[in-house]
């Protein structure tokens, strides 16, 4: 018996370097500088194929995925579940200020960042449920398509780990740096779905 499948492709943007980037940013809706936008144009040098694009409404992921949208003629759909995790009385501060002011509980974690949230922070397993659910709602809607999501490092790692299997706890074993670009294929058959990593860097 023949079993029917189709190949959904899902590539993931970071954005670049912020105004910023020595603290905790966020919710903070902080710009790209020149050299983010740099980053993300070379990221994304000769890949235009996408049906459609999915970004946060921060304007650090939003205002260069709009671009792109323009340029290309590609539909963009804006999504409040991909932004960043919320860093609560964190945002805006540094770790080595946050280190003078409760090192314990920046240790904590820092050591197990699913257990311990910043003060007045979002909790991590409500933030990993957000993403999965949009992530798994794309997947769903489009089967067969080809989609560029912008988002944040943390949302990134969250989709990587679910197509790795990976425990939350291995979080901080995903490096993420500023533009990185990720390709995931989902192949869907007659069984099920099946995720795989085909690049990341």
């Amino acid at each position: 018996m023949t079993v029917k499948s189709t190949i959904t492709t899902i590539d993931l943007l970071r954005n670049g370097v912020v105004e910023d980037d020595a603290v905790f940013c966020g919710s903070t809706d902080d710009m790209l500088t020149d050299q983010g936008w740099q980053q993300m144009v070379k990221a994304l040098e000769n890949k235009n194929d996408w049906d459609l694009i999915v970004s946060s409404p921060l304007q650090r992921c939003r205002e260069f995925a709009e671009l792109i949208s323009n340029e290309d003629d590609i539909d963009i759909e804006l999504d409040k579940s991909f932004d960043e995790i919320d860093f609560g009385l964190w945002e805006n501060l540094s770790p080595e200020k946050i280190m003078e002011e409760d090192a314990e509980l920046l240790n904590a974690w820092w050591q197990s960042p699913t257990k311990h949230s910043p003060p007045e922070g979002e909790d991590f397993h409500q933030f990993q449920a957000r993403v999965l659910k949009a992530f798994k709602e794309i997947v769903e809607n489009n089967n067969g398509k080809k989609i560029l999501i912008v988002t944040d490092s943390w949302p990134i790692r969250i989709i990587l780990m679910h197509i790795l299997g990976l425990q939350s706890e291995q979080l901080f074993r995903i490096n993420v740096d500023y533009a990185c670009f990720s390709k995931l294929q989902i192949h869907h058959d007659e069984v099920g779905q099946k995720g795989c990593l085909i690049s990341h860097g």
